[in-house]
């Protein structure tokens, strides 16, 4: 049997001549099709092997259902690929992971000396004949404090080669254990702000999610130290650029290294391009001869395992074996996958240690492994974005230092099939169980130790409360009067005159004054927003 593999934007030759050279499979490079040349031709191919420059949508798919088997996009981002639609059609979509991790450090270190040493403005001048020395004084890396932001597969990486220049190295990520950062040799902070005011160097290394776009804006500038510098090697959108600009016309910021940008093309880049004080490239962090080697030998390994039915790695929207039929449990799947979700954005701030699951039930007893998985992509994609897939989920669980583990826990043997879950986060203990209704709908039943039933979907208001009359009137005026309408309002306690638990889906995020305007209550304990 062989395979007929299109592949529609340019990748390193040493993985299309692994293609050209394997029996089995036909090859055809079709560089700049349109959308409907696209479409056309789609039919005819087992697999797509793409990346940046082609955009595969709903349309695509639906034209493409029946032989297409595989979507493989050659590099990290997915955002080009509509991934429902492909799950709908059957397609396997696929990608690699941070394997451009290394390539990311090196670049980042290379923007932080150039920057330091204005390396591309006295090449430029040197350029136009003119030998100038005192524009250009530079600053040292050694005996400077270096505050990286998310410390992961390339924070990690960058905080090694930055201590080989003798920096000091602090970072601040909330979901990494400090035995991972003392490993690394790298001291946590607990706030943001406490990396701000301590660092001269700042170097990003975190996905762009909604609790990190706009990490670093005016107010998170004005906290840092006269005259830091910053470094983005990870995503545009991490940074609010007017502000930066303003913080560079003001000295409050002595300079920046940008590799990314919010758009990337035109007069998003040109603006830093054009500055003396920042050192400006287009996104050229895996841009090395051996990483781009590297992910055009495993992009196109991975389809040809998967079209032979030989190995399914890195496949982002299937969550089981494939030779195995999980839509029976795939509902369950979805639960497990809102519950770490709840379970991690309820710990917002705290590293997370441990987490214990139980299952129970004839439905899903015998699916443990499928359903932890699924458990930990929720679990970790509200700090990791959609690089997290069921694949690669209990590997980064493993290197942020979760242990993970089965546990006899409380509360499950009240419902028929159940999914419970208990995290650690510092001296803190939190437990989740949800279960499905009927006809297939998820429900949180419990929250420690108060029964709940609640819809876990959407905007969410968790509010802990002593249980004391008013709260739920107070709360509601306040939403009211911003105008956010409450979806459902289900309230779970302890015992009367205990410990109460709203939770409260919202069509709408409350706003920061309505959270502020919570918080200020004396009957409420914590208050969460969450999405789900």
């Amino acid at each position: 049997m062989s395979y007929r593999i299109l592949i529609t934007d340019e990748i390193n030759q040493a993985g299309l001549d692994f293609l050209l050279s394997t029996p089995d499979v036909l090859v055809d490079v079709e560089t700049g099709l349109g959308r409907d040349a696209l479409c056309e031709r789609i039919p005819a191919y087992d697999a797509v092997i793409t990346r940046s420059g082609t955009a595969l949508d709903a349309a695509l798919f639906k034209q493409a259902a029946g032989r297409l088997k595989v979507a493989a996009r050659a590099g990290v981002g997915l955002e080009n690929v509509d991934i429902p639609a492909a799950t709908a059609a059957g397609v396997m979509v696929m990608n690699i992971p941070e394997v451009n991790a290394l390539a990311a450090a090196e670049h980042t270190l290379a923007l932080m000396l150039a920057m330091c040493r204005h390396v591309p403005q006295s090449n430029a001048r040197l350029r136009e004949g003119v030998w100038e020395r005192g524009p250009f004084l530079g600053v040292q890396l050694a005996g400077k404090t270096l505050g990286i932001i998310g410390l992961g597969r390339i924070g990690g990486l960058v905080a090694a080669r930055a201590r080989a220049f003798e920096m000091r190295v602090i970072a601040f990520d909330p979901y990494v254990p400090e035995d991972l950062a003392e490993s690394l040799r790298v001291e946590l902070v607990e706030t943001l702000d406490e990396l701000l005011a301590q660092s001269d160097f700042i170097s990003l290394h975190c996905q762009l999610t909604d609790e990190t776009r706009n990490l670093l804006s005016a107010l998170q500038f004005a906290k840092m130290k006269r005259g830091a510098r910053i470094v983005n090697a990870a995503r545009g959108g991490l940074i609010d650029e007017d502000a930066l600009a303003d913080a560079l016309d003001c000295g409050q910021v002595a300079g920046a290294a940008l590799d990314v940008y919010l758009t990337e093309t035109g007069a998003g880049a040109a603006r830093f391009a054009r500055r003396n004080d920042v050192v400006a490239t287009p996104h050229l962090g895996a841009s090395t001869l051996e990483a781009q080697e590297d992910v055009s030998i495993r992009i196109v390994n991975q389809v040809l395992d998967a079209l032979r039915g030989t190995g399914y790695r890195n496949v982002v929207n299937l969550p089981f074996a494939g030779d195995a039929d999980y839509r029976a449990i795939a509902p369950f799947m979805a639960l497990a996958e809102k519950i770490g979700s709840l379970q991690m954005q309820l710990a917002m701030g705290k590293g997370l240690v441990s987490v214990q699951v139980a299952y129970r039930g004839a439905e899903i007893g015998h699916h443990a492994k499928p359903l932890t998985v699924a458990l930990l992509k929720g679990l970790l994609t509200p700090i990791l974005g959609d690089s997290v897939n069921y694949v690669n989920a209990p590997q980064l669980a493993a290197e942020r230092g979760l242990a993970v583990s089965q546990a006899a826990l409380p509360g499950v043997d009240e419902y028929a099939n159940v999914i419970a879950c208990r995290v650690s986060a510092g001296e803190e203990r939190r437990f989740v169980a949800g279960t499905l209704l009927t006809r297939g709908e998820p429900r949180i039943v419990r929250l420690d130790d108060i029964p709940m039933d609640a819809l876990p979907a959407g905007h969410l208001l968790v509010v802990k409360s002593r249980d004391v009359p008013g709260v739920i009137g107070q709360t509601a005026s306040l939403l009211g009067a911003a105008g956010v309408n409450i979806a459902e309002y289900r309230l779970g306690r302890d015992f009367p005159g205990g410990t109460a638990l709203s939770f409260i889906n919202l069509d709408d995020p409350a706003p920061d004054d309505v959270l502020a305007g919570l918080r200020a209550m004396k009957s409420v304990v914590e208050v969460k927003q969450v999405k789900l």
